[in-house]
């Protein structure tokens, strides 16, 4: 987008009367631009005539969906699996009653948007934060979109980036309330999950808020959360298998996604296509687990997708498509493509995830610092008792750090964090660490420039001022697990886009808001046991899958293919990283990035995580300078 052309859609004229052509970034998307500008080039076309929206890209039918009625319009965007006469329906008695919230309770995830008569515009995302939307002002208008590349594309942003915001992906991938709305684009903001946003007809700035805040209920009953959990996912998956023409399944063996093969070809009208991925020269511990569970099942037709040296981790990471926002995936794009492959190859169609199911189910160890206010002193002691034994840690210690995690507020831990960033331990942490707030910053912080690592250290002294005025927020546990749901449904963004061009549409069923809901609600102390994996899904599909699967304690380690990949491109990593945009932006030392390469050569514990996500950040950044998405 020249300069001039951003001048023009600053002052321009009304929406539909034609203005300068710039570039699009690679749909599919939504945007639009309040007071009206000029509209968007082709292949943008408006959603409704004069409705300010446009839309354009490969969209999966079904994937946007509409419902109008006298006085508002609306659109979902994502997995809205309502009936239309239900859409209609509820939009109707929401228009009488001014109440859009009603609309989020449809099955599935989606944004919902809708747009009033008198110009209004209200976005509300979906509990998870699967499907964002991106917006900044620009002038006196407001620009937003379901990417963040349109956003930049429109206001000429393309090449303006936020180091801060970088380095904070990078080193405190488990800190979101460092950078809060902030993107990758310098003033381009992300609407999160369950937030709302409302545009006026005019110039005015527009007004962002939470309207659901996902605190757990502590008169929520476990059994009842079970029944509710069982119901939700029989629900989603039987919406999915009822309204694809073809479903398929991953199928690792492992409880979530082999749960939600189970339950998907409980309504299939022929065995359901389900795929485990193994690698040969790195087992993983899946496909054993797989073979055994479909074996027992003629409703189970199982493909093994075969790892090779050409899909290994760190293999052509500039050839899979660039994703809107920096990709941790990135770095395991061969495998993923290898596996897309194999699945379109069966016909492609709608393809369900077990995303979601860690984050909603699991018990981060966070979650010890809610167990003396919820449980008490017993409780504490049985589970530090247990978790010591299993942790081969002493228990004492891990009720010292709960107790200590229970009596620190957010604001003292955000101080800590500072302090932590400004002075990094070159120690990788251990278990007892993440028994905190968040884990603390590893040796990743130690790659950072020392002006990148005192910009984030002044951003944790801010947000600590910021936590001491607004006083309680969520829990740790409950904040930890808010975290992974985040990141959950990041992943699974990004997987959505992926597989796109295979024609492979990825669904994840955990990360419908209905059992996003069920499973918040419930108090993290509630569903955690030292001794049962995922007690509250195990109580819940009791009788429906396997009980085999139930009882299955382990998941499976891709650690040996990411130390396979790395030696075998380590040279080229080196030479890749002395020259990373992340050195010209200030944010990365690559000696100091080259000195932990050189660790993992001479068989030191690679610190593969931080890693993936610098190099998602590289190969994002190498695609924005060159020019990617161009009309």
């Amino acid at each position: 987008m020249t300069a001039s052309s951003v001048t023009l859609a600053a002052a321009g004229s009304s929406a539909g009367h034609g203005g300068p052509e710039f570039g699009l970034p690679p749909g599919p998307a939504i945007a639009g631009v309040w007071p009206p500008g000029p509209g968007l080039p082709p292949p943008a076309r408006e959603v409704w005539p004069s409705a300010r929206l446009w839309s354009w890209g490969p969209w999966h039918g079904g994937e946007l969906r509409t419902a109008a009625c006298p006085g508002a319009r609306l659109l979902t965007v994502g997995q809205c699996l309502a009936d239309s006469g239900r859409m209609h329906q509820d939009l109707s008695r929401s228009v009488r009653e001014g109440d859009w919230e009603r609309l989020t309770r449809w099955p599935g995830s989606y944004l919902l948007m809708v747009l009033e008569d008198t110009g209004r515009l209200t976005a509300l995302t979906d509990l998870a934060g699967q499907f964002p939307l991106y917006y900044t002002r620009h002038g006196d208008r407001t620009v937003l979109s379901t990417l963040a590349t349109a956003v930049a594309a429109m206001t000429g942003r393309t090449e303006a980036f936020d180091p801060t915001a970088l380095a904070a992906y990078v080193v405190c991938p488990a800190v979101p309330e460092l950078v809060g709305s902030r993107t990758a684009f310098a003033d381009v903001c992300r609407l999160g999950p369950g937030e709302a946003l409302r545009v006026g007809p005019g110039t005015e700035p527009p007004e962002r808020w939470t309207y659901a805040s996902l605190e757990p209920d502590d008169d929520a009953c476990f059994g009842e959360s079970a029944d509710r959990l069982r119901e939700s996912l029989v629900r989603a998956t039987a919406l999915r298998v009822r309204n694809a023409p073809r479903i398929t399944s991953d199928f690792s063996g492992g409880m979530d996604s082999t749960s939600l093969a189970f339950l998907a070809a409980e309504e299939a009208a022929s065995p359901l296509d389900a795929f485990v991925y193994h690698h040969p020269e790195a087992p993983a511990g899946d496909l054993e687990h797989a073979q055994r569970f479909a074996a027992g099942s003629s409703a189970i037709r199982l493909h093994v997708t075969l790892g090779e040296d050409a899909s290994l981790p760190y293999a052509d990471l500039d050839a899979r498509a660039g994703a809107d926002q920096p990709d941790p995936a990135a770095a395991a794009g061969a495998r993923l493509r290898l596996r897309l492959t194999d699945i379109a190859r069966r016909g492609g169609g709608v393809h369900l995830t077990g995303e979601g199911g860690d984050a909603l189910l699991g018990a981060p160890p966070a979650h010890l610092g809610d167990v003396p206010g919820t449980g008490g002193p017993r409780r504490l002691a049985h589970d530090a008792l247990a978790l010591g034994r299993l942790r081969r840690v002493s228990p004492a210690k891990v009720a010292h750090r709960a107790l200590r995690l229970a009596r620190t507020p957010m604001d003292r831990a955000l101080s800590d964090l500072a302090v932590r960033l400004e002075r990094p331990s070159p120690h990788p942490p251990q278990w007892l660490d993440a028994i905190a707030w968040w884990p603390p910053p590893g040796v990743e912080a130690t790659w950072l420039t020392s002006r990148a690592r005192r910009d984030l250290a002044e951003l944790a002294v801010e947000r600590a001022a910021q936590a001491r005025r607004d006083g309680l927020g969520p829990s740790p546990g409950t904040r930890a697990v808010l975290c992974e749901l985040r990141d959950s449904a990041a992943v699974q963004t990004r997987l959505v886009e992926a597989a796109r061009p295979f024609g492979v549409w990825t669904q994840a069923p955990f990360l419908d808001d209905e059992v996003v809901r069920t499973c918040l609600s419930l108090p993290g102390p509630h569903k955690a046991d030292p001794y049962t994996v995922k007690p509250l899904l195990r109580a819940a599909l009791s009788g429906a899958v396997p009980a085999a699967l139930l009882d299955r304690r382990t998941k499976g380690d891709y650690a040996g293919e990411d130390y396979l990949g790395l030696r075998r491109v380590v040279a080229d990593l080196r030479v890749r990283l002395s020259r990373s945009a992340l050195a010209d932006l200030g944010i990365v030392e690559p000696a100091r990035v080259a000195a932990a390469l050189d660790g993992v050569e001479w068989g030191l514990t690679g610190p593969f995580p931080a890693l993936n996500r610098l190099l998602g950040v590289d190969t994002w950044l190498k695609r924005r300078r060159g020019g990617e998405g161009a009309a």
